[in-house]
């Protein structure tokens, strides 16, 4: 396990100063990670369109199961036409109306009415587990688009805790700039009074003057990176207050805490519990439930059929045309039922391009969940150096500091003297800001570290909790 030990003397009287020196924000807009995480899931328009679409899926899971239940149609109509008839059979095709009754020599023109009412029962009695792989199939797809919001939420908690420890850091350098041209400001008002008087060349004072003003241009090119940061914040969390500023506290954890994060992250293996995983997974299944499904479709199927119906008819047994009016009543009763079973052949030709088809889908979906394993193994090697990096820094963020101090503290004098000039003092200056910089960049970097490494091995949650 990496050992994490600030030096936190220098480095905590830097932040604590940047901060406590343009802390401008009141409580009541000051954000904590925890807060915007929140604000976030409840906010951001496709994490509520994932919990939507998994709506969907849950209900699709209830209509494959309804699709176990029996048809019953009923129907009822009256007709007006002619009835004449021939001998011999045809395919009805499902447009040709049917028509019963004696044959005539000759077609009769006289109209008949009739009347029909009919009640059909079709049941899938059995199909060899066609419904059961119905309800499996509905239910892999509802178990992947949980698994999508999941991995979806996931990735939107990294990226705002990204977001958050970026913003804090250029939140800091906003202040680092500012003391910055305050240093120069200074100096330049110094240098211009020695000028003034003659003491000093005139050309040390246009020097000066060109550093202030490269100082305001750097504060005003952080300021804008650190104004994105925000924007981008507000769209992922929703926040509509645009002069929220983030809790600082998160740049000031004690030594104890920071052990804790990295023993909290410290494990080298990619979880296959990881919610990114996880979604790849459930693909998969889901791929391997449509193949199991369409090989169901095409088996035979046995069904349960019955009907009942009732006519009435305005021609006599006798074949004698009568009023109109007689054959709205019922006069004839039947019913039917049977068993029938059914099984195309020829299907298992389409069958097997079918299963093919899938079969070969669902690898498709197993090698990218591979390679995504992979992408996390990658990013979980890269954070471990990043870390070792970041802590071979840090020890040399005090002597960095302390040099630095005493280099600007010994040029401003030795200036002052008439001993150094005024490209020694800027480079002097340039050395302290350079030092105050790395100081707060080196917390942002670690923090990150620590973050990229929790996303890979499954601790984000842990790691977010601290926080």
């Amino acid at each position: 396990m990496y050992r994490i030990k600030f030096r936190k003397r220098i480095i905590t009287s830097i932040l604590l100063s940047v901060v406590c020196s343009c802390c401008f924000a009141q409580p009541g807009n000051k954000i904590g990670l925890k807060q915007a995480i929140d604000s976030a899931i409840k906010n951001y328009p496709a994490l509520n369109a994932k919990q939507l679409e998994l709506q969907s899926a849950n209900a699709a899971v209830r209509d494959a199961k309804d699709q176990r239940l029996p048809s019953l149609n009923v129907s009822d109509q009256v007709d007006l036409g002619t009835a004449n008839s021939l001998s011999g059979s045809y395919f009805p095709m499902g447009i040709v109306p049917s028509t019963s009754g004696g044959i005539s020599p000759g077609n009769n023109s006289n109209a008949f009415s009739g009347n029909i009412g009919v009640a059909y029962m079709e049941d899938e009695l059995y199909n060899f587990g066609l419904n059961k792989a119905r309800i499996t199939t509905a239910q892999s797809f509802a178990n992947t688009s949980k698994a999508d919001y999941d991995a979806t939420s996931y990735t939107v908690q990294y990226q705002i805790a990204q977001l958050f420890f970026d913003i804090l850091k250029y939140r800091l350098l906003t202040n680092i700039q500012q003391k910055n041209i305050e240093r120069y400001s200074v100096l330049f008002n110094y240098i211009k009074a020695y000028t003034g008087s003659g003491i000093k060349a005139g050309v040390d004072s246009s020097v000066a003057n060109a550093e202030v003003s490269k100082a305001k241009i750097d504060y005003i090119q952080t300021q804008e990176v650190y104004n994105k940061l925000k924007a981008e914040f507000a769209y992922y969390t929703g926040i509509k207050n645009k002069n929220f500023e983030i809790d600082t506290a998160a740049y000031h954890l004690p030594n104890a805490l920071l052990n804790q994060l990295q023993s909290n992250v410290s494990a080298d293996s990619v979880s296959s519990g990881n919610p990114i995983l996880l979604f790849y997974n459930s693909q998969w299944n889901y791929a391997l439930a449509q193949e199991k499904l369409t090989r169901k479709s095409y088996l035979p199927k046995l069904y349960l059929v019955g009907s009942a119906w009732m006519r009435g008819s305005s021609i006599s047994p006798t074949d004698g045309y009568q009023d109109l009016s007689t054959g709205l009543n019922y006069s004839r009763y039947n019913y039917m039922g049977g068993l029938a079973l059914t099984y195309n052949i020829a299907d298992l030709v389409h069958r097997k391009d079918k299963v093919a088809t899938q079969d070969f889908h669902a690898e498709a979906v197993h090698e990218e969940m591979n390679q995504q394993k992979l992408v996390l193994e990658n990013q979980l090697q890269q954070a471990d150096i990043s870390i070792q990096s970041v802590l071979d820094r840090e020890k040399e963020i005090p002597i960095q500091l302390q040099a630095a101090q005493n280099a600007f503290s010994q040029k401003s004098a030795q200036y002052n003297a008439g001993i150094a000039n005024i490209a020694e003092l800027t480079d002097a200056s340039y050395l302290l800001y350079r030092a105050e910089t790395d100081a707060v960049e080196i917390q942002s970097d670690l923090l990150n570290t620590l973050l990229q490494k929790a996303a890979a091995n499954n601790t984000l949650n842990t790691f977010l909790s601290n926080f």
